[in-house]
């Protein structure tokens, strides 16, 4: 979250001083064009207009046109720079979310048995050193694919495969949501594994991948409070993929669908960055 926080910082102070380099060469066209307007006053008044170019009137002219083309440089820098921070602000919200999620969720630890043992095994951590993760407890026996009912409806293995993303082990926790998914897909966290799946994929720049985990999130959990962000985040994995015009039907229906989001405000912008309007 610092990291992410930072870059945030970074990304927006680097858009302030754009636009301070921005208004600096607009404030210098202006002062060009003021004294391109006097000097061509001044030529009509002494009858000079008609006569060769002035060599300083030819210079002005082409730095006034070079400063235009610099403003217009800084302008579309400045842009891109807003759709960053957009997207790093969007990121943080979605790690937010993932981290009150996380601190809401009880702990799924089972209670120890009467023999003193624990009924199950927290997923990712049960049986020996080296075991694979979401496996059965210390004494299941042949390859256990799957992890036992938890109390809590398999809420340790959200957990686990949510601090496996957040230690950069983003393999073991796509395994492990894949797995959450498949075993609790009624659960009230089963949207928010399919949309953090996503979003592993998305930061693997796997994004076929990315906007499949959207497209099932949307389809299993079409009222979900993850809508609008995996059609905002499916948006903008199409347009990594190139594929604009499927991008701009995703960014439309956020902001015709959820007008007062945040997600539609990012859609808003990343629309007025492709040159287009809201319908």
């Amino acid at each position: 979250m610092l990291a992410l926080t930072s870059a945030g910082c970074a990304s927006a102070g680097g858009g302030s001083q754009l636009q301070s380099d921005l208004d600096a060469l607009q404030q210098q066209v202006w002062k060009l064009q003021k004294d391109n307007v006097a000097l061509t006053q001044q030529l009509t008044q002494t009858g000079a207009a008609t006569a060769a170019p002035d060599p300083a009137a030819a210079e002005m002219r082409a730095r006034l046109d070079t400063l235009a083309h610099d403003v217009e440089v800084m302008r579309t820098r400045a842009d891109e720079a807003d759709q960053r921070v957009s997207t790093l602000a969007n990121d943080l919200r979605t790690l937010r979310d993932a981290v009150e999620t996380f601190i809401r969720t009880p702990a799924a630890i089972a209670a120890p048995s009467p023999g003193g043992q624990p009924a199950t095994a927290p997923a990712g951590q049960g049986g020996a050193a080296g075991h694979p993760p979401a496996t059965g407890g210390a004494g299941s026996e042949g390859p256990a694919a799957t992890a036992p009912e938890s109390p809590a409806g398999g809420t340790d293995l959200y957990r686990q495969a949510y601090a496996d993303y957040a230690r950069g082990d983003a393999d073991r926790a796509l395994q492990e949501l894949e797995q959450f998914i498949r075993l609790h897909p009624g659960d009230d966290l089963a949207d928010d594994a399919e949309f953090l799946a996503g979003e592993v994929y998305f930061s693997q720049q796997r994004y076929p991948e990315a906007v499949a985990a959207y497209d099932r999130l949307l389809k299993e959990h079409p009222a979900g409070d993850k809508a609008a962000a995996a059609y905002l985040k499916k948006g903008l994995a199409l347009l990594e993929m190139n594929r604009t015009a499927d991008a701009v039907i995703q960014l439309q229906h956020v902001v015709t669908a959820f007008p007062k989001s945040d997600e539609a405000r990012i859609a808003r912008e990343r629309l007025k960055a492709l040159g287009l309007r809201e319908r």
